[in-house]
């Protein structure tokens, strides 16, 4: 069986609603015979009877009444559908995947998604973990809409966007004996024994770590590499201190104190937000927005 066209079905609910040919044919401004073989020529492509015609009245029959529902239906779909795609074409519905590095988890940008998710309620965020290093492939490769992740990366083809920084703290167990103070200098945790940074899972902060003692004229003196939030528990367990980004400071804070830096070479912890200008995805522009906003 053919299915009938959606204008056939169009001038068949306007029938079902006035259940009067002059009238619907006004609405439809046709004549009545065009409208007659029309309702007819439908009646033949379902090969069943719709209408019940007499020289007084037009009514449902029960075939007419059940494919006027269907077409109720159909008419209603139709119009959510064009508003989900007006509203997707300006980023108002639909699905953003974001690649999300481990430590970005504990800055604030759990509340930049909130506060997107509470003004874009039809934008379905999709959100991966994933190692800095593995992410603009996966930029290209459109597995991903945006990535947060932590410099460096050289790909010229990707749009950057400062989005946090936060300073860089030390983290010691609270019988320390430096858990005291409120601040230490460079030159200090340059003489503790100190948990590094993987630098195959975090090169970034193994970095920071090395550049910022550099200014030291000492070389850190390393007795493990791990990553976060794992350091933290190596640190609580006793294997030595850590620098560590600020916003970890709410993490086992009743066994470890933080103390701010001192120093010519501290260096601040930055997050990025990167995409390709080449991904039309209308939902990464508002997000962008947001999570440009202080406070959320």
């Amino acid at each position: 069986m053919i299915w009938p066209d959606s204008k056939l079905l169009d001038m068949f609910a306007v029938v079902a609603e006035e259940l009067h040919f002059g009238r619907a044919a006004l609405r439809l401004h046709i004549s009545q015979p065009p409208l007659s073989q029309a309702i007819r020529r439908l009646e033949t492509l379902l090969e069943v009877r719709l209408l019940e015609r007499t020289t007084r009245s037009v009514r449902l029959t029960p075939a007419g009444a059940e494919l006027y529902r269907r077409v109720q239906r159909l008419q209603a779909d139709a119009g959510l559908a064009v508003q989900a795609v007006r509203q997707a074409s300006t980023g108002k519905v639909g699905r953003l995947t974001i690649g999300l590095t481990p430590s970005a988890a504990y800055t604030d940008l759990p509340q930049a998604m909130f506060a997107f998710r509470q003004r874009y309620p039809g934008i379905a965020l999709d959100l991966r973990e994933m190692n800095s290093n593995e992410m603009p492939d996966a930029l290209h490769d459109r597995r991903l809409d945006l990535a947060l992740l932590r410099p460096p990366f050289a790909d010229a083809d990707l749009v950057p966007q400062l989005v946090h920084t936060e300073p860089m703290v030390l983290a010691v167990r609270r019988e320390h004996p430096l858990a005291r103070r409120r601040s230490v200098t460079l030159a200090q945790v340059a003489e503790l024994d100190l948990i590094g940074y993987s630098r195959v899972y975090s090169r970034y902060f193994s970095q920071v770590l090395h550049r910022m003692l550099a200014s030291t004229g000492k070389p850190p003196r390393i007795v493990q590499e791990s990553m976060i939030p794992t350091i933290l528990a190596l640190v609580e367990a006793g294997f030595g201190a850590a620098v560590v980004p600020g916003s970890l400071s709410r993490m086992r804070a009743d066994a470890l104190a933080y103390l701010a830096l001192r120093g010519e070479g501290l260096m601040q912890a930055e997050l990025y937000a990167a995409h390709l200008p080449a991904n039309g995805n209308p939902a990464i522009a508002p997000f962008l927005e947001i999570i440009g906003e202080r406070p959320f």
